[in-house]
């Protein structure tokens, strides 16, 4: 079995890659590996537009990745950035990292933490 992390960094108004890879992350966990699925960036806006339009293209490969357990979590700092991070929060979807008073800049507080899934046999596979 093997293990990936998808960290996907695609934008809102481009729902091709997003649908593609929680699909890609679906079939992985289908097939027994170790799957986790994280946003960060532009994409962390795709958790509340996937949460509130039933109709859109994103909405079905995410509420299946995410009732699998497959979405582990969302770059704190982002969604403070965009102003989602209540909503993400409502989403049950964890945050990592955030935005701290006084970081010394944008880059010290971000997540997922790419290292330590390294160190955990992950293989990292970027959606953007």
């Amino acid at each position: 079995m093997s293990k990936f992390a998808f960290l996907v960094n695609s934008p809102p108004g481009n729902p091709g890659p997003v649908a593609n890879n929680l699909e890609y992350a679906r079939n992985l966990d289908e097939a027994g590996h170790d799957v986790v699925v994280y946003f960060d960036g532009q994409a962390t806006q795709w958790i509340p537009e996937a949460e509130d339009d039933p109709d859109g293209v994103v909405h079905e490969y995410y509420q299946e990745a995410k009732e699998r357990g497959l979405i582990a979590g969302a770059c704190g700092y982002c969604a403070s950035f965009f102003e989602i991070d209540d909503s993400i929060e409502a989403a049950g979807i964890a945050l990592d990292g955030g935005a701290v008073e006084g970081a010394s800049g944008p880059g010290d507080h971000h997540g997922p933490d790419v290292a330590a899934l390294v160190e955990q046999d992950y293989q990292l596979i970027n959606v953007g």
